[in-house]
């Protein structure tokens, strides 16, 4: 008889314990989501001001640059106003598809929150400002258009049924594919990335690192597709290898040429001064 008591007596205890034990975490989880939340803010406002400011860069942006900044800006804005589904409602099943065709435009540019978006425009015009004038306005674009319907199509054939709704958000597919084209086309060249200097080669599978350790192993899924396609791509097709290097500095003057005004120099002077 004083079992069930017991029992009876402990159990709202042990509730109790257990919610307030919870609330930290929780709380925890809500600063650290405010954060990346006001981080993206802060990423957006900064590529807006930079745009917006800087008169000469705006119009140096090539075709295709420029309009994916555009689509990505506005469907970010047209489903924070209601007018696309939200990036929840992406997905790649045909008879979803069929009942709303804005949710592929839901999957192809949302992104579920601010850090996502602003990571992605930045790295989008980090990227397609070096490849686009090498390969050609044109040709970056149906291969990213292929890149994508690449993703869609590893996902459909590799991923199974119950996790393929990890993968059913295609704009982190895209990002990471021009990521690896601009890696395979140019892999021994730099960037810096948070003042750290990579290799070209090396930034998409850092980044989908960090993608895996921020935001979990299945959010770093649609990514992968990415670079996958653009693997297959680079493999079936290939690229203009180095073609996105900067060019080198112009070469110096010889110092012969230099102190030729300045009197009779010999060559051994001239070279001496040139090792010093």
């Amino acid at each position: 008889r004083t079992l069930p008591r017991r029992g009876r007596a402990r159990g709202p205890r042990a509730s109790r314990r257990a919610r307030s034990s919870a609330r930290p975490e929780r709380q925890r989880s809500r600063r650290m989501l405010a954060l990346r939340e006001a981080a993206g803010a802060a990423l957006l406002l900064q590529l807006a001001r930079l745009l917006i400011v800087d008169s000469a860069r705006r119009a140096s942006l090539p075709p295709v640059t420029a309009v994916g900044l555009l689509c990505y800006s506005f469907a970010a804005a047209a489903a924070a106003l209601g007018a696309l589904p939200p990036a929840s409602a992406a997905t790649l099943e045909p008879s979803a598809l069929a009942a709303s065709p804005a949710r592929l435009l839901a999957s192809l540019l949302l992104y579920r929150s601010l850090a996502g978006l602003g990571c992605h425009l930045w790295l989008w015009l980090a990227a397609c400002e070096r490849l686009e004038p090498a390969l050609g306005s044109r040709r970056l674009l149906v291969v990213l258009l292929l890149c994508t319907g690449g993703a869609a199509a590893l996902a459909a054939a590799t991923v199974p049924p119950v996790q393929r709704r990890y993968a059913s958000s295609l704009a982190p597919a895209t990002l990471f594919a021009l990521l690896q084209l601009w890696a395979q086309s140019s892999p021994e060249s730099t960037v810096t990335l948070v003042s750290v200097r990579l290799q070209t080669r090396r930034l998409p599978w850092a980044l989908l690192a960090a993608v895996a350790i921020l935001d979990g192993v299945t959010a770093a899924l649609s990514p992968l597709l990415g670079i996958g396609a653009a693997a297959i791509y680079h493999a079936l097709v290939g690229l203009p290898h180095n073609a996105v290097l900067p060019p080198p500095p112009p070469p110096t003057p010889s110092l012969r040429r230099q102190v030729a005004g300045e009197g009779d120099t010999t060559t051994e002077h001239a070279s001496g001064a040139a090792v010093a």
